[in-house]
């Protein structure tokens, strides 16, 4: 069962433009964990087009349901997985400079730590997804736009992103 998102009078979709340069988790996986399908990606692609009011009203839908907030939170550490080989420490414990570009907040580090303690666990989705259900709305927002900021930079700056 899919639900409205978000109508507003324009769109924003890059699934078939090549903006988009990370993979986001697939429908069924959505679905599976109860997230809101399609969120993430259309959250996505508001970020990248930077409309500010398409991008408030979408991270009010996101800080009110844990799992939507941890599936883009899981696809974001899998994508920086995948780009590092493991989550780099700085995104788990805080160890970047004071005059780094990137600090993660507390919250997305709580949820990181999730992923990167139940990796070798049969579900690390689910894993994450709860533990964005132990934050409240407000630290889901600053999990999400924590993962927001990654899922947007990273690609732009490449590996040295995290270590400027």
């Amino acid at each position: 069962m899919s639900r409205i998102v978000l109508t507003t009078d324009h769109v924003h979709d890059h699934s078939n433009d090549g903006r988009r340069r990370v993979a986001l988790p697939m429908a069924y996986e959505e679905k599976q964990e109860g997230a809101i399908v399609g969120l993430a990606a259309q959250l996505y692609d508001v970020v990248l087009d930077e409309c500010q009011p398409c991008r408030e009203q979408l991270l009010s839908l996101l800080k009110e349901d844990a799992a939507t907030t941890g599936m883009l939170v899981y696809g974001v550490c899998l994508y920086t997985s995948e780009t590092y080989g493991a989550l780099p420490d700085i995104l788990l414990e805080g160890s970047e400079p004071t005059d780094a570009p990137f600090h993660p907040t507390a919250s997305f580090r709580i949820a990181a730590h999730a992923y990167d303690t139940a990796e070798a666990a049969f579900d690390v989705t689910a894993a994450v997804c709860e533990a964005c259900a132990t934050l409240t709305p407000q630290e889901r927002l600053d999990a999400a736009t924590t993962a927001l900021e990654l899922l947007v930079e990273l690609p732009e700056f490449g590996v040295d992103f995290l270590y400027q």
